[in-house]
């Protein structure tokens, strides 16, 4: 064990792990590199396809957001019709409801005009019949000369007692 001594495998080792460093340089670090390119590469392209994809769900969701708004005032205006509509069916029924009852009316008082030009015939009617058997009895009581007191008593008594309420 010579301290002078020099031994030739630490070169040899140096000279090896440069040789494994160019074969590895030569053969093996462009495809290594290749593949580490072609991943990074794999890796922008999915980082920007899910940034497309946000964008395009955001853009999704702001036109949801945009048809729910819409389907919210078309709803509105709906229901904003529907209370038109039954407001004026609630008019029209009322018409026609005055209408109907102006009809009856007119009915009823053309039935009331009917009685009472019927009521006054018969009461001319009995007028007559009174008056024909009044003109009757002073007939009689003409002839009969005493009793005619008696006679306007006695038919005072009968209009009273005929006269329709």
């Amino acid at each position: 064990m010579n301290p002078i001594a020099f031994d030739l495998t630490l070169p040899a080792q140096i000279v090896s792990f440069l040789i494994l460093v160019w074969v590895l340089a030569k053969f093996a670090w462009k495809p290594l590199m290749g593949m580490m390119e072609k991943r990074r590469l794999f890796i922008k392209d999915n980082l920007e396809q899910a940034e497309a994809e946000r964008r395009e769900a955001e853009r999704i969701r702001q036109e949801y957001q945009e048809e729910m708004r819409n389907a919210r005032q078309e709803a509105q205006g709906i229901m904003e019709q529907a209370a038109k509509n039954s407001e004026q069916r609630a008019a029209e029924i009322l018409a026609e409801a005055r209408r109907e009852t102006e009809k009856l009316k007119t009915a009823a008082l053309a039935d009331i005009e009917r009685e009472r030009e019927r009521a006054v015939t018969e009461v001319k009617a009995q007028v007559a019949e009174l008056s024909i058997a009044v003109a009757e009895k002073l007939l009689r009581a003409r002839l009969e000369l005493s009793g005619q007191a008696e006679l306007v008593e006695q038919f005072i008594q009968e209009v009273g007692e005929s006269r329709p309420c």
